[in-house]
């Protein structure tokens, strides 16, 4: 069996959803990244790009890193369900 017949056995052992799943994931984690340069960024230069509360940026990083936390946790443990 070549590697590409292997890679296509592979990939078609993942059902839908959980590509679905690993790509909202992905999203999720990309834009908590983006959130946390942000802070960065704002740490340094404060009148850049700020929401109208302090307690509107904690809300909406701490949505953002719950959410991946709880969507990494997800697609882990359906990597480990037998199929």
């Amino acid at each position: 069996m070549s590697h590409d017949e292997q890679a296509r056995e592979q990939a078609s052992a993942h059902p839908p959803a959980a590509s679905w799943l690993e790509r909202v994931t992905a999203v999720v984690l990309v834009l908590a990244l983006l959130a946390l340069s942000w802070i960065v960024v704002v740490a340094y230069q404060p009148s850049w790009g700020r929401l109208p509360t302090v307690e509107a940026e904690v809300l909406v990083l701490l949505g953002l890193l719950t959410a991946a936390l709880g969507l990494v946790s997800v697609v882990a443990l359906a990597h480990t369900r037998t199929r």
